[in-house]
């Protein structure tokens, strides 16, 4: 009690400085907390989580609900491994902090000096580019394009050269646009000025020292035991599912880590990059990162009590709000099955993570939610039940069931025989198309990535891959005046040009 009211005086002093409102500190009641997250499991049909708070330095809190897969009695526990899924990113941000503490690179450096194969679309954002502009997702870089990168078989060589294929979504640091991509290179950055790869980097500089000894890769998940499966609503039932594994661009999402393993990062970074007496990161580089580099504005994926009152930014991985007079640091993540988030209060030594394995679930919003009306008071109106009501317009959004399909479709133009051949990209390579009994499907890249082709009408079809999460997108087929297939079109991915 001593230290939390220690804690609260410091922050209040901080606060007063600054000229506004005093903060409130409170103290939250483990076994309310234990009731709201079965409550909220049950809620949210979530088969399985670990939770875990720090709090002064110390772990408040810390415990597995549920199973780690359903139909099993295999129990979720602190030492449960859970995809990270994009808290990778702070890690990856972290990463490029201590390349930066040992003299490697700066966080202002052009990405070029560091990696001479860097290139993006226009020659001023190839030449300017630094460290901070990929972590603060202000590059230009459209969001999310070029995530199939991890499934076309590419290596990470070959993904650094095609990145410069990309158009740009905006002008260089005009606004801010969620790259996975950007991330990707942000960690070949680290590894380069290291002289190794990322995943060495990560493991030797934040892992080891923190004696994080089960947190790791995905490319090593089938050798780990104590494994939390992931799942999804399948035709109206809870199935485990595959894994996502994210292993090429695996500096944007592909950590595995426990919530026992989680207290000691947020102790570390909470702590101005201490842990048990070592310095693990400078204090400069944990300020770095925790400190505005782009405005945004909150979208579909920020929940209450993130609004147009509290501001959203991000810095270097995480994204930050202020609420009730605090700075508050979040980052989420999201893939196949599994749902992750890391909350940092700084100015009172508070940290929260919540991992649990449920395909685009709500429930670590909600948990981290409660817990921050606990510690810095009444949000004055009923947060839960708003991001209830977020989650069911995300539910909407995502039911394939409310595809707008053609009230009188057309049939296809052509044979199924027609539409096939190999199709080229420059970003993305090439893309074979094959008959498939009497619909179509997808073979891309050197990989073969399997997708299926769907007719919805006339020319148009409707392209499925296999990420859980992802929805169908449409593809036209161009047609010229001869009447030949001459290529396609999709928005998330382009024009393809017949070649074959």
């Amino acid at each position: 009690m001593v230290g939390n009211m220690t804690a609260c005086m410091m922050a209040l002093g901080v606060i007063l400085a600054l000229g506004t409102h005093p903060l409130h500190c409170g103290e939250i009641k483990l076994d309310e907390l234990d009731a709201f997250v079965v409550q909220a499991m049950r809620d949210y049909n979530v088969p399985g989580a670990s939770i875990v708070l720090v709090k002064d330095g110390r772990v408040a809190y810390l415990k597995g609900h549920g199973v780690r897969r359903t139909g099993t009695r295999e129990k979720v526990d602190e030492h449960t491994l859970f995809q990270l899924a994009s808290v990778t990113k702070t890690f990856t941000a972290a990463s490029v902090a201590s390349m930066v503490d040992r003299g490697k690179l700066e966080f202002d450096e052009e990405v070029i000096n560091i990696l001479p194969d860097f290139a993006l679309s226009e020659p001023y954002p190839t030449r300017y580019t630094s460290a901070r502009d990929l972590l603060a997702h202000r590059t230009g870089l459209p969001a999310f394009t070029g995530d199939l990168f991890d499934h076309l078989g590419y290596t990470r060589e070959e993904v650094i050269r095609r990145a410069r294929y990309i158009e740009p979504a905006c002008s260089f640091r005009e606004e801010a646009n969620y790259s996975n991509v950007g991330y990707f290179l942000a960690g070949e950055v680290a590894a380069r000025a290291a002289g190794s790869d990322w995943e060495r980097v990560v493991a030797d500089n934040l892992l080891t020292p923190l004696d994080m000894t089960r947190t790791g890769f995905t490319k090593t998940l089938d050798e780990q035991s104590n494994v939390a499966a992931p799942h999804a609503l399948v035709a109206g039932a809870l199935k485990a599912i595959p894994n996502n594994r994210q292993e090429v661009l695996a500096a944007a999402g592909a950590m595995t880590s426990t919530a026992s393993d989680l207290s000691h990062y947020m102790i570390m970074l909470l702590d101005d990059g201490q842990y048990n007496g070592k310095e693990v990161l400078t204090k400069d580089s944990v300020e770095q990162m925790f400190t505005p580099a782009m405005v945004d504005q909150p979208g579909f994926a920020e929940l209450p009590p993130i609004s147009q009152e509290t501001g959203f930014d991000y810095g270097l991985a995480w994204g930050i709000y202020y609420w009730k007079g605090h700075k508050i640091l979040e980052k989420g993540g999201a893939l196949d099955g599994m749902r992750s988030i890391v909350v940092l209060v700084p100015h009172i030594k508070l940290g929260i993570a919540v991992l649990a394995n449920m395909n685009l679930t709500v429930f670590p919003e909600a948990v981290r939610a409660y817990v921050l009306e606990q510690y810095l008071g009444d949000a004055g109106y009923d947060m839960q039940a708003e991001i209830r009501r977020r989650f069911e317009k995300l539910e909407s959004m995502l039911d394939l069931s409310n595809i707008v399909r053609p009230v009188n479709p057309k049939p296809a133009s052509k044979e199924p025989a027609a539409y096939t051949g190999t199709y080229e990209n420059k970003l993305y390579g090439r893309f074979t198309v094959l008959r498939d009994g009497n619909d179509l499907r997808v073979e891309a890249g050197p990989g073969g990535y399997s997708g299926t082709l769907t007719h919805v009408n006339y020319d148009t079809f409707y392209l499925k891959w296999p990420i859980f999460i992802s929805a169908p997108d449409e593809v036209t087929f161009l047609i010229d005046a001869q009447g030949n297939v001459t290529g396609f079109i999709n928005d998330p991915l382009g024009t393809f040009r017949r070649v074959d």
